[in-house]
């Protein structure tokens, strides 16, 4: 009986023990990248004008031209460098979150650090 209890115990060990730890990976928060933008970096808050931003390079240099004189309705220069949690990363630009907003940048702004 003794012997039959310990293989029943081993056997359901091996059964729970995955299912377990499956739960706590769950619950475990993703780990979070904060990164650096760089002084004077350009940024948008809107996801499409980022896509058609990062997509032309001179039309980008043009479009920060124009923020850097004056804030649009869709970007604006962010002053000064800012730690931010990365959220996504999409090619030539990203999305992050800086004060519970999401907001967008592009590659070139990023000074690369993860604490």
């Amino acid at each position: 009986m003794t012997s039959f209890s310990i293989q029943f115990f081993s056997v359901l060990t091996l059964l729970i023990l995955p299912a377990i730890s499956k739960a706590s990976e769950e619950q475990t928060p993703a780990t979070e990248h904060i990164i650096q933008l760089q002084h004077a970096a350009h940024v948008c808050n809107d996801e499409q004008e980022a896509k058609r931003l990062a997509a032309n390079d001179h039309l980008r240099e043009m479009a920060k031209a124009l923020v850097e004189f004056k804030a649009t309705k869709y970007c604006f220069i962010m002053q000064p460098s800012q730690l931010v949690r990365l959220l996504e990363h999409h090619g030539n630009y990203i999305k992050f979150s800086l004060d519970n907003k999401v907001l967008y940048t592009f590659t070139e702004h990023l000074i690369t650090q993860q604490l």
